[in-house]
C-alpha cells in the first residue's frame, strides 16, 4: 500500500460536520481500497490534511468525492501511522 496526504479546502466546514465524517469505527477502509489514517483541520482556514494509505490514488480520490471535499494536491509520502483519535487543540 502507499501512503498519501491531501490537501483540502473545504470553506465553512465545521466540528461537527468534521465529526460526523469521521463518526466510524477504527480503521475504516471506504470501499475496501482506502484507509484514512490522520486528519488534521484548520477550521478558520476551512483546511483539511488527510493522510490515507490505498492501494492506488483514484481509491483516496473516490472517498473524497463520496464525502464532498475537493483537493488542492495529494502527495505521496511516508508518515508515522496513527488512526482512530480526533482532538482539538
Amino acid at each position: 500500500m502507499t501512503r498519501y496526504m491531501a490537501i483540502q479546502s473545504v470553506p465553512g466546514l465545521t466540528e461537527q460536520e468534521f465529526r460526523q465524517v469521521f463518526s466510524v469505527p477504527r480503521g475504516w477502509k471506504p470501499g475496501g481500497g482506502a484507509t484514512i489514517l490522520k486528519v488534521y483541520c484548520d477550521l478558520d482556514r476551512g483546511k483539511v490534511f488527510t493522510e490515507c494509505e490505498a492501494v492506488q490514488q483514484s481509491h483516496f480520490e473516490d472517498w473524497m468525492k463520496r464525502v464532498g471535499w475537493s483537493y488542492d494536491a495529494i502527495y505521496t509520502v511516508d508518515l508515522v501511522h496513527q488512526t482512530g483519535t480526533i482532538w482539538r487543540l
